[in-house]
């Protein structure tokens, strides 16, 4: 119960802060249907026959709406860190019962359920346009959230741990962050891209996110049609994040010995 309290406080916070800013808040959400309009005109121009049976728009809105909470994903723990560093509150908040985990864990909360929300505009806003969600398997789409988000989690949460260690940014992150959007199929299939760099973005969790969102969303793809993409995310999570979580365990204790807990 007391972690339940603490988790609701953290995710409190940064609601509460993100509210405040009413127009920013608008924005964001005109700037995503802006986009939609911007990848519907695009997609017009674009052939099908590329696009493996999807159409062109509402392959490239899922892979956006994909990438935006991968993108999230991957950079809220660092900023949660960075943010907390200049005032001290990291070193405050550490040093109470609350534990790093705990308090890397809760500062994710908000901005991942909010970037869940801005995946939700993407597609529920690209439906003004066009794109039909009758086929759309619920239960496969929440499992596939889920999964991708802790894998991506685990990249994000070592990107904290590097920032935490050496404070600054973290150049595995844009790697991975970079290579994503370039192998992950975003904005093309996978299949365009040469037989090595196919074979390298299958150790990409994008990868297999977009491949299973795709079917379940577009196609109406069940749990059992997409094992083998459910599987290999469950793969990346369960050993990366347990890892991940580990790392900044030890990164902390590093900060703590050297004193460094609060520099930035």
């Amino acid at each position: 119960m007391q972690l339940a309290w603490k988790a609701w406080g953290f995710f409190k916070r940064d609601l509460m802060t993100d509210i405040s800013y009413k127009l920013s808040f608008a924005f964001q959400v005109v700037d995503i249907l802006v986009g939609i309009g911007t990848f519907y005109f695009l997609a017009r121009i674009l052939g099908r026959g590329a696009f493996r049976g999807y159409e062109p728009f509402a392959f490239i809105l899922v892979g956006t709406a994909v990438n935006g909470y991968m993108t999230t994903s991957l950079t809220c723990f660092a900023q949660a860190i960075r943010g907390n560093q200049p005032l001290a509150t990291l070193k405050a908040v550490l040093a109470t019962p609350t534990s790093p985990i705990a308090f890397v864990l809760f500062s994710s909360l908000y901005p991942i359920l909010r970037a869940a929300f801005d995946a939700g505009v993407y597609i529920l806003g690209g439906v003004m346009f066009g794109l039909s969600l009758a086929r759309v398997d619920v239960l496969a789409v929440t499992l596939l959230f889920f999964l991708s988000v802790l894998a991506f989690n685990s990249i994000g949460i070592l990107s904290a741990t590097f920032t935490l260690v050496f404070k600054r940014g973290d150049p595995l992150l844009w790697l991975f962050a970079g290579l994503s959007w370039l192998l992950g199929g975003v904005f093309y299939p996978v299949e365009v891209l040469p037989r090595f760099l196919r074979d390298a973005a299958q150790l990409l969790p994008i990868t297999h996110a977009l491949t299973g969102m795709r079917a379940a969303l577009l196609h109406g793809a069940s749990v059992r049609d997409l094992l083998p993409q459910i599987g290999l995310l469950a793969l990346f999570g369960l050993v990366g994040l347990p890892l991940s979580l580990l790392a900044f365990h030890f990164g902390v204790r590093w900060a703590k010995v050297t004193g460094t807990l609060s520099h930035f």
